[in-house]
């Protein structure tokens, strides 16, 4: 009898168990996360550039906001921020650029003349790899730097320079990355 409602027990939770639905970081908000280039920045034009030439440079803002004075795009999560006014005349009026401070944890030179295997490297799955895959695959990174929610690495290696930026947790799992080859 005892064995049986244990059964029955046993049998109801996983039934539960298998009907929750699974967790997915990319439907968190640590999916809305990229790196704001400088460059793209430095091609914002006051006068000039219009909300769809932004759009066409940042992709669609995190937020939109309209007042008597214009539209204001805002851009940016865990770090870079940048915030774009346009006035009536739908071109930028001002632009405001926070770049992420960065603050160096660790370094060294090894691994310098090894490469990087560019199949690996399209094998590398946003939030589904961490900086562990990364340093299995490619080897110990050349530089950590950490700023308020993420860390980014520098893998620099004989063929290219491969950055990644991981969450600042224990879990550091990749939210964008970055293969330059030489």
């Amino acid at each position: 009898m005892l064995t049986r409602i244990f059964l029955n027990v046993l049998f109801f939770i996983l039934l539960i168990a298998a009907c929750t639905p699974k967790y997915n970081p990319a439907n968190t908000p640590f999916a809305v996360y990229h790196p704001i280039k400088e460059d793209d920045v430095r091609k914002l034009e006051k006068g000039i550039t219009s909300p769809g030439e932004t759009v066409k440079l940042f992709g669609e803002p995190t937020r939109k906001n309209i007042s008597d004075q214009g539209e204001k795009y805002v851009y940016g999560y865990l770090g870079d921020t940048l915030y774009v006014n346009f006035d009536s005349s739908k071109t930028v009026s001002s632009f405001l650029f926070r770049p992420t401070n960065w603050e160096p944890l660790t370094g060294n030179t090894d691994y310098i003349t090894r490469s990087i295997s560019e199949s690996k490297v399209l094998k590398i799955k946003i939030y589904d790899n961490n900086i562990h895959d990364l340093e299995k695959w490619f080897k110990k990174a050349n530089k950590k730097e950490t700023s308020i929610n993420r860390n980014r690495y520098t893998f620099n290696r004989r063929n290219g320079i491969l950055i990644a930026y991981t969450l600042a947790n224990y879990e550091e799992r990749i939210l964008d990355f970055q293969f330059t080859p030489k």
